[in-house]
């Protein structure tokens, strides 16, 4: 197999999955920061307290949103790179069907926020990556764990919902700071509610990573 030159891919994995913690490890404390900023909106909205108290209640928010936006960036050009040289990989060894390694990009934009390809996809990359069928043997048939439908589940329909739900209540950071602190208020249940499934699909997606990589890796003699 190594004269096929085959690419690597349990580096990229780690770092893709590390990145991937990362994200859902803010996402999650989004949720919990929630909570008390709700507390100090109300509290700026009752005339508790000034407008600078309320900017600085804020600011944890913001750098950890800014965080987890900067760490999903990142997390999703190395999942990029590692479906791809898995779909490389099993091009070489006449394994892939429909999903040729230039889908690992273009289906996470084909269609639109809906994910249908990539999870099409790893269900491909899955099958054709058990390394308990010979080289030539038949793979199409072969079954693909649950974990791969519950991270789609979770990271597609659920999380398209709760966006489209949190984004009619969102924050509008051009308004004024009473517009923004009412727009917290607004958004106390599916600003929370958005952090935990962003976490949950991460979690999911660390799990399936972990083991299609594993397959991947014992296919390919990679050591």
């Amino acid at each position: 197999m190594a004269s096929m030159q085959l690419k690597r891919v349990g580096a990229v994995s780690k770092a893709a999955m590390i990145l991937v913690g990362v994200a859902g490890g803010f996402a999650l404390l989004t949720a919990l920061l929630n909570f008390p900023l709700v507390d100090d909106a109300e509290s700026f909205l009752a005339g508790e307290t000034s407008s600078d108290d309320f900017a600085r209640a804020m600011a944890p928010y913001g750098v950890v949103t800014l965080v987890q936006a900067v760490a999903t960036l990142a997390s999703v050009v190395l999942v990029m790179i590692w479906m791809y040289r898995l779909a490389a990989n099993l091009k070489a060894l006449h394994r892939n069907n429909r999903w040729g390694p230039g889908w690992a990009i273009g289906g996470w934009f084909l269609p639109p926020l809906l994910y249908i390809i990539p999870f099409l996809m790893f269900r491909e990359l899955w099958k054709a990556s058990d390394p308990d069928v010979p080289i030539g043997g038949e793979w199409k048939s072969r079954p693909v764990s649950w974990i791969v439908t519950a991270w789609f589940v979770v990271y597609g329909p659920v999380s398209i919902v709760v966006q489209i739900v949190s984004a009619s209540s969102g924050f509008n950071m051009g308004g004024t700071e009473r517009d923004l602190a009412q727009q917290v208020v607004d958004a106390r249940d599916t600003a929370a509610l958005a952090g935990v499934v962003g976490a949950i699909a991460a979690v999911l997606f660390v799990l399936m990573a972990r083991q299609l990589t594993e397959r991947h890796r014992r296919l390919i003699g990679e050591g």
